[in-house]
Formats: C-alpha cells, structure tokens, sequence
C-alpha cells in the first residue's frame, strides 16, 4: 500500500528536518515579517510538529540565526577561499568577487533573508545584532582585503578603504531588495545592473585614472 502525501512527510529522514524546516520558515519571515509568524505556522508549512521544531532550535530567533548561518556563511566561505589563493591581477579579483556576489544575490535566499532584516530590526535587536556581528564583518573585511591589496600593489589608487566597500556593497543590495520587492522589472534587470557597477567599480578604484 503506498503511503498518502502526508504518511510521506512523516517518514522523511531526521537529518532533512532542520533544513525543511529553515525553507519553510525564511519564506514565512519574508512574507509576513518576523513579529507576524509564529513557531506554529512554521511547523504547519514544514509538515512538522511544534514539538519538533524544538528538537533543533531554542526559539524563533534560534531559528532566525540558523537560517543566516546555512543561507550566507557557505558563501562568505567560498569567498574567503578565492580571497586567500587568488595570484592574479586585484582588478580581475574584484570582477570575480561581484560575480560571487551576483550568484549570492540573484538566485537565492538572501534577499529575502535581508529584507527581514532591515524590516525586523528596530523591534528585534537579536537578529540585527546576529548579522551585525557574524555576517556583515566577513562580507566587508574579503572587500578590505582585495581593496589594500590593490593599493599595495600600485593596482588601485589610494582611497578611504571603508568607504569604498560600502560604495561597492550597497548598490548590490539595494538591486537585490528591489528586485525582492517590486519583482523582475527590466528596469531591475541584474546582468546589466552587474555589468555596469563593476565597470563603474574598476573605473573608480584604477590607479591610472585614465585606463
């Protein structure tokens, strides 16, 4: 006798429940904010009990900070990585690094995850201060380094370091939260958004003005 739909759910493996249960809830928080979701409705979306949820997370914050964590530390990782072995050219670093950050931005979570965020953030301090502490430092300190590594180099010309990764990082997110909000405008549309910020980065940051 072959099991209902629901029978299904109930005999998935154990180790598939936390990530089930992170999608179900990321997407919630993105559609009616963190105040408005509550642990049930998250079990209800992942097919899980209440009680479940308590197996592997503390709280809706528990929650919150895990999803964080399995969206954007696998990224800032690989990021890291390319970071520390790359040999080339610092401009062509800085290409591959919005590249990366094109890939984190365009097909997964994190737009919505960030939208939650800035929403949230006033009346939820934990998770401002999770991502402020844990996420935002590594994504800034890889653009820190290619950045004084230029300069080192002679690549680049000497700038306020701080300030220039904002003026790469931020553009990035606004397109990204548009996109998230107003949907796949062209006027939105991300390969000509990224083609043009990293010409308009690599300009900026030239040593020689005029290249």
């Amino acid at each position: 006798m072959t099991a209902s739909p629901s029978e299904q759910k109930w005999q998935r493996r154990k180790e598939d429940r936390p990530a089930e249960i992170m999608t179900a809830g990321l997407r919630l928080f993105a559609e009616r904010g963190f105040a408005a979701t509550r642990l049930e409705d998250v079990a209800e979306a992942a097919g899980v009990s209440k009680a479940t949820i308590y197996l592997y997370f503390d709280s809706k914050s528990d929650l919150f900070a895990a999803i964080v964590r399995d969206t954007a530390a696998p990224r800032l990782d690989e990021i890291e990585k390319l970071v520390e072995t790359y040999e080339g050219p610092s401009a062509d670093l800085i290409t591959l690094l919005i590249g990366q950050l094109r890939e984190i931005t365009t097909p997964t979570q994190l737009p919505a995850l960030v939208k939650v965020i800035l929403a949230e953030a006033g009346n939820f301090p934990e998770i401002r201060n999770f991502y402020r502490d844990h996420i935002i430092p590594r994504g800034f300190g890889n653009l820190s380094r290619v950045l004084h590594r230029g300069i080192e180099r002679g690549e680049f010309r000497p700038c306020n370091v701080e300030a220039a990764v904002q003026s790469i990082i931020f553009p990035i997110l606004m397109n990204a939260l548009a996109r998230n909000t107003f949907g796949e405008l062209p006027q939105l549309d991300p390969d000509s958004f990224f083609a043009a910020h990293a010409e308009f980065v690599l300009r900026g940051l030239a040593a020689d003005r005029e290249a």
